[in-house]
């Protein structure tokens, strides 16, 4: 009887775990981390993976690693290198296990968790872990939202649902169920964050993007260097990059991994994305000879300076300051504001960081000029970038002279906004570019105009690392520079100014038809956040790339290839491959492509872009279409060569070819693109760009006709025999008339 009871009470307790770790139909199986945590206990199961997505990923689908057989999964730990402990149990309260007392510093704790009604690409289920807790912590002072809820996966969810502001970080109240939402986290707000003696945890979002990280009110990511440094014990995602640029620009770009750090070894080209930094690493970190160490800063300034983009905006000392007077100083703030302090400041060369008053000086002069000391509680950051504006305009007889001066090599181009055709220039490895624009009297190549006096042009700096060059995203750097003509001699310094061309705000975006006709057997189509049409929109645009269709479902559908082209303009016009063998080529700018099964629907989160020289962008994706109840398998896409998986629902090439049950179809839709001041030129050229539409949508129509050869042979043969009957009519009417006017003549 007794042994019943307790069989019973191991079956009840079975059930139970796998229905805690099960996820239901409307909830996405989700990780929430814990730092310096281990879970005691024995493991189901022991791997050396590689990395924590990996075994995230085999939790995630309650797969064995080892054997590939399914078993549930609630938890894992990991040891920060390559090796994962598996368990079937997770710490209270969500399970009946306990967290170990005296963990490691290298010890991490994964616990699913099950988030309602959120889908995979917003919960971020292409990371390993999608909120970090600190337990019995609150951050105090910044809650911009309280959310009554059920329970701590319905707070998590509000914080990844909200659309009002951008939600960083979450206070969650167990005993009252109380959930706070915060625009600030952690990093920004450091010296908010307290101890609680209410059941009170907090969560930082890791599901933020490169294009929302800095917060609500936007700003730029720069980078601080420490050479010869690293954090000890984390090695999480690494390739081999040319070049310490590209190395950045692989955090910048990086899907996997909430790019919080990047090592860089200039002998063994070796480069590490982490999430972990010195914050989250303070006792895990030092010097070692053959690794530079890069951390990725929010900055609240405009980066005027390309240099700031291709390079480290700043060196760190750690435990140095400089001697001298400095020439401003603000108390109380993070060295993310000090570094805006210092871009704000023209005459800033390096900065102190008080480390234990979190005091900022500001200093006009750098290591050339001045001594540095040891100073045990300072940091001294060196300030790398060239210039504030990233540039010179020059007046001269022959037009505006632009110069733009690096201090390290720089490889990209500059343009006339619209003209890269005809007016740009393209170096590789250069410390300085140059491009003069003459006024529109001498030439128009350049469409520079004369207003108010002045002779202006509109500049852009390619910064965004896609090629071709004349792809314009929001990542690119505009400036509007301008001289007087009124100058007796056209030969001193003019203005420039650094202008956001590419706000969206300003736009006043419309509906339009889109410009091809619907495909017979889905549709492609641009529609704005709230689902609605789109046929124009402004540079940077959240926008969605659709597909539908009335006689497939989002699981028989996938995307294999998505290009985007010029329509109209002048000049050459290169073809911009965004998906490729189903995969997105620039994550940042063209997201994985999502299974949308509420509405029916494939969908890509894409950024507005567009081909210089021409308002509108006509994007041709390639369709297929997977018979049976399996439908289409999704493809495991790669992260910017760091060989680490997301999930996009679109299949390689190779893959297809071998498949009978499915077909294919290209799909077009055209979005016209606009930027700042340009609504009233673009409605003047609209009826004739409509007229060049329907002309070429009717060219492709006729292109398109398509008809058996029996039905050809047919028509062939029908037109035959009516022409034979009406070639003998017309003779015996002819033979008729001659035997009539025969009888009338007289005899």
């Amino acid at each position: 009887m007794v042994a019943s009871q307790v069989l019973y009470l191991l079956l009840a307790f079975t059930a139970a775990v796998q229905g805690v770790f099960e996820c239901g139909n409307h909830e996405t199986a989700a990780f929430v981390r814990i730092s310096r945590a281990r879970l005691d206990g024995t493991p189901v199961v022991v791997s050396t993976a590689g990395h924590d997505l990996t075994c995230a990923q085999y939790c995630r689908n309650n797969i064995e690693p080892t054997t590939g057989a399914q078993r549930v999964c609630a938890s894992f730990n990991f040891d920060g290198r390559e090796t994962c402990y598996f368990f079937d149990d997770a710490a209270s309260p969500a399970g009946t296990a306990d967290l170990n007392p005296n963990p490691s510093a290298n010890n991490f704790y994964y616990e699913k968790t099950c988030l309602p009604g959120v889908s995979s690409h917003e919960a971020c289920t292409y990371r390993s872990f999608s909120f970090e807790r600190m337990r019995k912590t609150a951050l105090e002072g910044f809650v911009k939202k309280s959310v009554q809820v059920g329970s701590r996966e319905e707070c998590l969810s509000s914080c990844l649902k909200e659309k009002e502001f951008i939600c960083r970080s979450v206070n969650y109240n167990y005993d009252n169920y109380l959930c706070e939402l915060s625009t600030e986290d952690r990093r920004s707000k450091p010296n908010h964050m307290r101890m609680s003696d209410q059941p009170v945890d907090y969560y930082d979002n890791n599901c933020l993007t490169r294009q929302n990280r800095c917060g609500q009110s936007g700003g730029n990511l720069v980078f601080v260097k420490t050479a010869q440094f690293e954090i000890k014990y984390y090695d999480h995602t690494q390739s081999v990059e040319a070049q310490e640029s590209y190395c950045l620009q692989k955090c910048l770009d990086s899907l996997n991994t909430f790019c919080r750090s990047v090592e860089f070894s200039p002998r063994d080209k070796n480069c590490i994305v982490s999430d972990e930094d010195t914050f989250s690493r303070a006792d895990q970190q030092g010097a070692i000879e053959s690794k530079d160490y890069y951390e990725p800063i929010c900055v609240a300034a405009d980066l005027s300076s390309s240099t700031c983009r291709q390079q480290a905006a700043f060196e760190r000392f750690i435990g140095s300051s400089i001697e001298g007077n400095p020439v401003a100083s603000a108390q109380g703030v993070t060295v993310s504001d000090c570094i805006s302090l210092c871009f704000q400041n023209l005459n800033c060369k390096s900065i102190n960081y008080d480390r234990t008053q979190m005091n900022c000086h500001i200093y006009a002069s750098g290591r050339a000029d001045a001594n540095v000391k040891s100073n045990p509680s300072f940091d001294f950051y060196e300030f790398n970038c060239e210039s504030q504006f990233g540039g010179m305009a020059l007046c001269t007889n022959e037009g505006i002279r632009f110069i733009v001066n690096t201090k390290e090599p720089y490889t990209g181009a500059i343009y006339a906004a619209e003209k890269f055709s005809t007016c740009s220039q393209v170096v590789e490895n250069a410390k300085q570019i140059s491009i003069t624009f003459p006024p529109p009297t001498i030439s128009t190549n350049c469409g520079t105009v004369i207003r108010d006096g002045k002779l202006e042009a509109l500049v852009v700096v390619s910064l965004d690392g896609v090629l071709p060059h004349q792809v314009t995203t929001e990542w690119d750097r505009f400036y509007r520079v301008s001289c007087d003509v009124s100058m007796d001699k056209m030969s001193q310094e003019g203005s420039v100014v650094v202008t956001t061309i590419y706000d969206a705000g300003e736009a006043n975006t419309k509906v339009l038809d889109v410009g091809t006709p619907p495909p017979i057997t889905a549709v492609l189509s641009f529609l704005d956040a709230e689902d609605k049409p789109l046929g124009k929109a402004s540079i940077g645009d959240q926008i969605q790339l659709v597909v539908t269709s009335e006689q497939a479902g989002p699981h028989n559908m996938m995307i294999t290839e998505c290009t985007a082209t010029r329509v109209g303009g002048e000049g050459e016009s290169l073809p911009f491959t965004i998906i490729d063998n189903g995969c997105p080529r620039y994550p940042a700018l063209v997201g994985p492509v999502e299974q949308d099964f509420d509405k029916n629907r494939l969908k890509s989160d894409m950024k507005a872009f567009r081909l210089d020289g021409s308002y509108d962008i006509q994007i041709q994706c390639t369709i297929m279409f997977c018979a049976g109840a399996n439908g289409c398998p999704p493809s495991n896409c790669l992260d910017s060569g760091t060989n680490e998986l997301f999930v996009s629902h679109g299949r390689r090439k190779r893959e297809i070819s071998a498949a009978e049950d499915q077909t294919a179809e290209t799909l077009s839709a055209i979005i016209r693109v606009l930027a700042k001041g340009e609504e009233e030129e673009a409605a003047l050229l609209s009826n004739a760009t409509k007229d060049t539409y329907d002309v070429q949508f009717s060219e492709v129509s006729m292109d398109t006709l398509c008809m058996s050869e029996v039905w050809f042979v047919s028509m062939v043969v029908t037109m035959s025999m009516v022409c034979l009957i009406l070639s003998s009519l017309i003779i015996i009417w002819g033979c008729s008339s001659i035997r009539q006017d025969s009888k009338n003549l007289p005899m």
